[in-house]
């Protein structure tokens, strides 16, 4: 069983650095097209509705929720089980952030922040379950590691692009349109293409702690009576 928790791993390693790698390419061939030639295929556009990196990001979104939902259905399996309100509202928060990613939800929002909103509602997560967090920390250290890059780089591109438009606006004024757009096309391929790294790097990190929490026996087992 150990053997294949290892290869497991290994194969789940592999798979997100291509899937890196893939998001990579999706995201230089985005800007490339876009300075050559303003324009290119609506599958791989970053800054539209149903395009590829929106069906990626909506992919990664529903399989971390899907993972919470293993975590919270199989928590039992640890000796000292976390709540149930951690991976459930970590399941919710990803699903509808899937359903979002497909259906631009936010956009009807009328004078609401949506990403301050989603920011808001990550931050009550831990707040809300620290004690979880704790107890993560101290046996889990590595998995807290991997979904805190994650979401740093998630937030660092979602956030750190918005703040940017300012820095681009005044790029219009002094310099030419051209330029300008140039500039525009750097923020919005950083943006997504953070957004997404971090997801994969997420979803990497509930997926190692999936498997590991499968593959080792239950509690009662390890304590025959």
């Amino acid at each position: 069983m150990g053997e294949r928790s290892v290869s497991t791993s290994k194969i789940l390693r592999q798979g997100t650095i291509s899937l890196i790698g893939l998001e990579l390419g999706l995201a230089i061939a985005y800007f490339w097209g876009m300075v050559q030639r303003g324009s290119v295929p609506h599958l791989l556009n970053f800054n539209g509705l149903r395009t590829l990196p929106s069906l990626l990001q909506a992919i990664h979104l529903f399989a971390i929720g899907g993972l919470c939902l293993v975590l919270l259905m199989q928590r039992s399996r640890l000796h000292a089980p976390y709540s149930w309100y951690l991976p459930l509202a970590l399941a919710c928060l990803c699903l509808f952030g899937g359903l979002d990613e497909l259906t631009k939800l936010h956009l009807t929002f009328d004078q609401i922040n949506w990403k301050f909103l989603y920011l808001g509602l990550l931050a009550a997560i831990p707040i809300l379950s620290w004690r979880d967090l704790v107890w993560l920390w101290q046996i889990h250290r590595i998995t807290l590691i991997r979904v805190a890059t994650g979401m740093a780089i998630f937030l660092g591109g979602g956030f750190g692009a918005e703040f940017l438009k300012g820095a681009i606006a005044t790029t219009a004024a002094q310099n030419s349109a051209e330029v300008a757009a140039w500039a525009e096309y750097l923020r919005i391929t950083l943006e997504e293409f953070a957004e997404l790294c971090g997801e994969t790097i997420i979803l990497y990190a509930f997926a190692v702690f999936t498997v590991k929490l499968l593959t080792q026996p239950l509690p009662s087992e390890t304590h025959p009576a």
